[in-house]
């Protein structure tokens, strides 16, 4: 597990061209919307397995603080997409997930790779008899917006959410 923290212009950087593990080729995810704001991004890179879900939760919580307004709703963005990683992307032995934090700005995006390159992540409708498929509903509900990106090493599903909850309407 390893943690990095990048500024601002290595944020965006990073969220451009993102290292392969094993052939260090360039690809990755672009926020063009984001590159003119002045934010902090912080990535860890965990094992492809349930147990690590938990563990990304925390990470999340460190990243934005147990007190942030938003705390709460980042640590469900967070465990949706990183349980959908490890379910999607596979798990296992040699198998990672890697959750990144931008957090600035007014916004915090929530992003997460994983290595699937097959189905499409959309929110599903919320079957009361199932045990799962609520995850991206969940995501949409509480995030301004979410997408993905795919690439050959995988997917990126993201979700910006505002750093200051909406007022009740």
């Amino acid at each position: 597990m390893s943690t990095r923290v990048l500024g601002v212009g290595a944020m965006v950087a990073r969220l451009r061209v993102v290292r392969r593990r094993k052939r260090n080729e360039p690809f990755g995810t672009v926020w063009p919307h984001r590159a003119a704001r002045r934010m902090v991004t912080v990535n860890r890179v965990f094992t492809a397995v349930p147990e690590q879900v938990g563990r990304a939760r925390h990470f999340a919580r460190e990243v934005v603080g147990e007190e942030h307004a938003r705390s709460y709703e980042v640590e469900l963005v967070v465990s949706e997409l990183a349980g959908n990683a490890v379910r999607h992307g596979g798990q296992g032995a040699g198998r990672e997930f890697e959750v990144s934090m931008a957090v600035g700005g007014g916004a915090i995006i929530v992003a997460v790779r994983d290595g699937g390159l097959t189905g499409t992540p959309r929110a599903g409708t919320c079957d009361t008899e199932s045990d799962s498929g609520r995850g991206l509903a969940l995501v949409e509900t509480v995030a301004r917006r979410w997408g993905f990106h795919r690439d050959p090493a995988g997917t990126v599903v993201w979700a910006e959410l505002d750093s200051v909850p909406s007022p009740p309407s």
